[in-house]
């Protein structure tokens, strides 16, 4: 069974990518991750945010032994070329220690850095860039329009400034998200990746504080997941990365199935270990043999929407219809 395919371009072994996350930022898991079979992996994400508060830190530090203010400048410089050099040291070490792609992960608050930090990473010898874009639309000052120009420019900027393969990571919160997606596509990005995880928060109400909530994706995810790819498959203009809610070896076939080129997959990894992905594969192969196929292209996107399909049952939405029996 061939299960090849390719993802930003790139060509990889299999499917199956892990995507950003602590795990990722140790390089004998990233051996491992190879071992097993991953296509490729995307690393723990550089944040300018943790970049500034790092800065943030040592400069007030700075100002309480009472520095020139040439001394705080340099200590403020210093900081954010060290935090940087760091990223850099771990894109080089795993390109080293693994053969297959790795591709740096940024999420930024300002538009300046978004080409600053991709542009080192390209020249760390990364073989491609996610923009993990995370924007929560909870300004009610902020209208659909400026939230959609705000990933445009950034796009766009970027793929200015840098050569290599470009991964943009949205989350589901647009007015019309596949519209939009489409839009993004049509901009010269090599895949999309759906969808980001926003940090999760909890009540207690014993104390009555707000705490942080389970960090994993959930198998009641990936319902989502199905659906959204199965909508965008046939209307966005690159391959789409599909991801959340993926914790079982069927979970990675349903996707292909739905249209996604390639399955991202975090949680299950941190749950089951490297382990997960060799089921995987594993499964996929026994499944592909079973149903007579040769690749992946014999089967993906076998039940993504069509065009223009309005029948298709990816776009039900009222459970009156499933209750009655309406095909």
């Amino acid at each position: 069974m061939n299960i090849e395919t390719k993802f930003m371009g790139l060509n990889i072994k299999s499917p199956i990518v892990v995507g950003s996350c602590g795990l990722t930022s140790n390089i004998d898991t990233l051996k491992k991750i190879e071992q097993a079979g991953a296509g490729a992996v995307i690393l723990k994400s550089v944040f300018e945010e943790q970049i500034l508060q790092e800065m943030s830190n040592n400069a007030s530090m700075s100002h309480t032994f009472e520095y020139a203010d040439e001394t705080y400048d340099y200590i403020v410089a210093h900081t954010e070329k060290q935090s940087l050099a760091k990223y850099i040291s771990l894109i080089k070490s795993a390109k080293e220690a693994v053969s297959i792609p790795i591709i740096a992960s940024v999420n930024c608050v300002s538009a300046s850095q978004w080409i600053n930090l991709t542009s080192r990473i390209e020249q760390a010898g990364a073989d491609g860039i996610e923009l993990n874009i995370l924007l929560l639309p909870s300004d009610v000052n902020m209208t659909t329009e400026k939230i959609e120009k705000f990933y445009e420019t950034i796009i766009k900027d970027v793929k200015k400034t840098v050569k290599i393969p470009v991964s943009v990571k949205i989350c589901s919160y647009f007015s019309s998200l596949a519209r939009f997606a489409q839009k993004l596509s049509w901009m010269g990005i090599e895949n999309l990746n759906i969808f980001n995880q926003f940090f999760k928060q909890d009540i207690n109400i014993d104390t009555m504080t707000i705490e942080p909530a389970n960090v994993f994706s959930s198998p009641g995810n990936l319902h989502r997941t199905i659906r959204w790819t199965a909508i965008l498959a046939n209307v966005v203009n690159c391959p789409i990365t599909s991801g959340g809610g993926v914790h079982k070896p069927q979970d990675v076939i349903k996707l292909l199935l739905a249209g996604a080129n390639t399955v991202q997959t975090v949680s299950a990894i941190y749950e089951q270990g490297t382990e997960f992905i060799e089921e995987s594969i594993a499964f996929l192969k026994e499944w592909m043999q079973k149903n007579y196929f040769e690749s992946l292209d014999d089967f993906r996107g076998k039940l993504a929407v069509a065009k223009n399909n309005e029948s298709s049952a990816f776009l039900r939405v009222q459970f009156m219809k499933y209750f009655a029996g309406i095909k």
